[in-house]
């Protein structure tokens, strides 16, 4: 495990806190009974903020007292981790590779109860490394050590490794942006992964303005 601990910066205001703490408390409802540790996030788009919904209920899920492993498992396009994280042979691509271990993979965060795996060297079939039997080893190892492990992955209306990635989970979530996400867009991503029977948790409505937000919210009160 990579000792030097990675800051993944984060600055909520009491409204986003408690969203995120309502959607960690949604997603353990949605367990009633059944195994829900790996949770596959994905979005129609780019720029709809699915890796920030990713890393935020990764921390929330952190500051509940459970072991978290955020995974970014976006092997065509590596979300910086502040040049903390070594992008050689240390991250996702590096074990399933077979470079690396699972235990050389882990890094510690500056969060308490959340580790991180980065994407590490982009591979030339994305895809099929993620389709090898190497991928459910990775899945295997980190439900033996986490709580919870939370996969950050591609837009599914791009390319098709979320799907890949979410038949072999516990649960996933759609991400969409308000006022901008197509209603179509979302019914195709939501038809590709019932076609590899990945079980659909729920769709988060991402980047709503904060007068939406209230609005939302005092409706629903009143």
């Amino acid at each position: 495990m990579n000792t030097k601990p990675l800051d993944i910066g984060y600055n909520l205001v009491q409204a986003v806190e408690e969203a995120y703490r309502t959607l960690k408390t949604n997603i353990q409802f949605c367990a009633a009974g059944q195994k829900l540790k790996t949770i596959t996030i994905t979005s129609c788009g780019a720029g709809e903020g699915k890796t920030t919904v990713a890393t935020y209920l990764g921390v929330s899920f952190a500051q509940s007292g459970t072991r978290v492993l955020f995974v970014d498992a976006d092997l065509r396009k590596p979300m910086n981790l502040k040049g903390v994280i070594s992008q050689d042979i240390t991250g996702l691509s590096g074990f399933l590779s077979g470079i690396a271990s699972f235990g050389e993979v882990i890094s510690e965060t500056n969060i308490n109860n959340l580790y991180a795996v980065a994407c590490g060297p982009k591979p030339p079939s994305p895809a099929e490394l993620i389709g090898m039997d190497r991928f459910k080893v990775f899945i295997k190892e980190a439900e033996e050590i986490f709580d919870y492990v939370i996969i950050d992955t591609p837009p599914l209306g791009s390319v098709i490794d979320a799907a890949i990635i979410a038949s072999q989970t516990d649960g996933v979530i759609i991400v969409a942006q308000s006022n901008s996400s197509e209603c179509r867009m979302i019914l195709r991503v939501k038809e590709q992964l019932e076609k590899v029977n990945a079980r659909i948790l729920g769709i988060v409505l991402n980047k709503l303005r904060g007068s939406e937000y209230k609005n939302y919210y005092n409706d629903y009160y009143y």
